[in-house]
């Protein structure tokens, strides 16, 4: 018999807790699609109509499930063989020997995965189809419980993963908590363009988040994949009588994407870079040189700071996908969309299915470059001694009777054995795709272009050269502020050359053409760097404990400034106005470097909006405002609400002018805001 795990939903209010459905069941996908999104969207249900237009299913926290009412019954019928005599093994015991029991816990494993995938996943998708709804999934198996990590993305429109901020080395913060890989692997070889990700999830509610912070953290994962940002969390916050900043979802999680942060207003910069880099990222297609499968044992999730050569980038196959997703086109392992890898690397292979090698085997004789060792062991119990007849097989005709290490032809294709993947792409001379220095990169290309996503590591700037294995006439793609240029490439032995000058969180588009020249490129030269500002006027706005205005001469944090402690935690936009002397114009450049800024500055000229600057380098191009004589600056300046909610943290209730559920403490130390410097004319000209 079975009972009950006494499992509930949550969090959720109490109206809307309950069990948790079957999931292996899909009885149970019915019972959950019908009592939530069939309630809404139904034709009785107050969005029908079309007024819900998509199901998102978030990360899998709800433990792990391993029976169903019919287990039995489906256990035979998958695998052909009776479940009961080895259930013994279930709970820790070894019937007959190791290997034997190994053999069937991994057929109990495949079995609650193609009853997860199909069952629950599978039948929510048939479901919300059957509604005129999109699909989105969230990551779940191989993560909490045992499951293949990829195939149930399948039935996705859209996978999803993702990932948190700050960045760390363990926890939350690592790529190792909520794997990206994975789900980018998924969408590539199921045929996905898109790939979510819910981004900058956090405990770590500071109110003093950086957007220099953001947009690294989002870089390491867009160089990971990711195409599409979800934000954690944007809060509706519909009312307009309560005290600014508001609150972000629940009380110490996600970043606070709301309307009442000082930043909001500058919202459409952060949002246009990334809309720029996902509509590059989402077009033609990616380009790894490794298909690395993950083995047929159903593995814990795949450790993502794996070594892996230098220069190479690789995507993760699963058993479905290699089954049914992988051909051979002109010597290259191929997917249904496309998307083409060079070698098949099979670097865990103490076990495997008959049915894994008769399709390795004929994708080896079709043309395909197989590098890995053959499989000791046979995976399963199923089919009994034809499978083990099977397996012997495979192994013969694909590694031969010795099993001699290193090169081997079978058919028109080629097997390396006893070989590290380093070792093999030096005997096959791959050539790697991008060399150079530590920059993070990723690869996509269509016809007629190339294009590389390029990141400075993190934590650093990067002032270096990357030779890439593309050729042709080479553009910079600035996905801040939109610019195309033309740049110099130096090339030598088939691959071209590009020197980069990127600061800390620093990326760039290099797309190489292959129709042309565009136009000529430029070369830059520093003719002059001038300090300017030597007296600003710096304007407060009312009713925060700032003087309206106060003159200075030199720039310093706010809270270094000679006024009242309240003054010195001020939180929002000031404004910074000077006048500085330019000698007579000439048809050079003129760049305006403000240096150091917390965190984000609007510049006028004259009078004239000359943008916004948000992250390093806090530089504007303002030669078409300039005038020969005396010039007026004035440079708004925004910061985090985090000092202004140290200070009110410290006030009596009735006292604050500020409110959210969870902020900083009274203890906190002052952050530097404001406008820190120097800032400096550069004269440039290009050539």
């Amino acid at each position: 018999g079975h009972v009950n795990a006494g499992k509930k939903n949550g969090p959720a209010p109490p109206e809307g807790t309950g069990w948790e459905c079957d999931k292996l069941s899909q009885k149970g996908a019915d019972a959950h699609f019908a009592g939530y999104i069939g309630h809404l969207s139904n034709s009785n249900g107050v969005l029908k109509g079309g007024l819900l237009t998509g199901m998102m299913m978030d990360s899998w926290e709800c433990g792990s499930q391993t029976w169903t009412s019919d287990m039995e019954n489906e256990f035979q019928q998958r695998e052909k063989y009776s479940l009961r005599k080895w259930m013994p093994a279930l709970f820790g015991y070894v019937i007959k020997n190791q290997e034997t029991t190994f053999r069937f816990l991994h057929d109990w494993k495949y079995v609650i995965n193609d009853l997860f995938t199909n069952n629950f996943y599978g039948r929510m998708t048939s479901l919300a189809k059957g509604n005129s709804l999109s699909v989105t999934y969230e990551t779940s198996a191989g993560d909490v419980f045992p499951g293949d990590i990829m195939e149930y993305y399948k039935f996705a429109d859209v996978p999803m993963c993702e990932f948190w901020q700050p960045m760390s080395d363990n926890f939350v913060g690592s790529l190792n908590f909520k794997p990206i890989k994975p789900c980018v692997s998924a969408a590539r070889l199921y045929g996905k363009p898109r790939v979510a990700a819910e981004s900058f999830t956090s405990f770590d509610l500071t109110w003093d988040e950086q957007w220099q912070m953001l947009k690294e953290t989002a870089n390491v994962n867009m160089i990971e994949g990711v195409t599409h940002l979800v934000y954690h969390t944007y809060m509706h916050n519909p009312q307009i009588n309560f005290l600014p900043p508001g609150t972000s979802f629940g009380a110490g999680i996600g970043t606070p994407f709301l309307r009442g942060e000082t930043w909001w207003k500058h919202m459409p910069f952060l949002n246009t870079y990334f809309a720029r880099c996902s509509y590059l990222l989402e077009r033609g297609k990616p380009v790894s040189d490794v298909l690395w499968y993950l083995g047929d044992e159903i593995d814990h999730k795949p450790n993502q700071n794996a070594p892996f050569p230098e220069g190479f980038k690789y995507d993760y196959c699963n058993p479905d996908a290699l089954l049914n997703k992988i051909s051979v086109i002109n010597g290259l392992l191929t997917t249904t969309e496309g998307i083409t890898y060079k070698i098949l690397w099979l670097p865990s292979t103490t076990h495997m299915l008959p049915q894994t090698l008769e399709k390795i085997y004929s994708l080896v004789r079709e043309g395909a470059t197989v590098v890995g060792d053959a499989p000791k062991q046979l995976a399963t119990l199923s089919e009994g001694n034809n499978a083990t007849l099977r397996f012997n097989a495979m192994v013969k005709s694909i590694w031969g009777n010795s099993q001699l290490k290193g090169k081997r032809k079978v058919g028109k294709g080629t097997v390396i054995s006893g070989l590290s993947l380093q070792a093999a792409i030096i005997t096959l001379d791959i050539k790697p795709d991008v060399i150079g220095d530590t920059a993070r990169w990723l690869h996509r290309k269509t016809q007629g272009a190339d294009w590389y996503f390029v990141c400075s590591p993190k934590g650093n700037a990067f002032n270096g050269k990357l030779g890439f294995r593309s050729m042709g006439s080479a553009e910079i793609w600035d996905p801040v502020n939109g610019d195309i240029k033309r740049v110099v490439t130096n090339e030598k032995d088939g691959r071209s050359w590009i020197s980069f000058d990127l600061p800390e969180a620093g990326s760039c588009f290099v797309v190489f053409r292959h129709n042309g020249d565009i136009s000529t490129p430029l070369r830059i030269k520093i003719i002059s760097e001038t300090a300017i500002g030597k007296n600003w006027m710096l304007d407060f706005p009312g009713g925060w404990g700032t003087p309206a205005s106060i003159n200075i001469n030199e720039l310093k944090p706010w809270k270094d400034l000679e006024i009242s402690y309240e003054g010195k935690a001020f939180s929002g936009t000031a404004t910074y106005t000077t006048t500085f002397y330019a000698e007579a114009l000439s048809a050079n450049k003129y760049i305006l470097n403000l240096g150091k800024v917390a965190m984000i500055a609007k510049v006028y000229i004259n009078g004239k909006d000359m943008g916004t600057v948000w992250a390093n380098p806090y530089k504007l191009d303002i030669t078409g405002a300039l005038i020969a004589g005396n010039n007026i600056l004035k440079v708004e300046v925004t910061s985090t609400w985090f000092n202004r909610l140290v200070y009110d943290a410290a006030q009596p209730e009735d006292k604050r002018k500020t409110w959210t559920i969870n902020g900083p403490a009274s203890n906190n130390v002052l952050r530097a805001s404001g406008l820190l410097g120097p800032v400096t004319l550069v004269v440039q000209k290009d050539y």
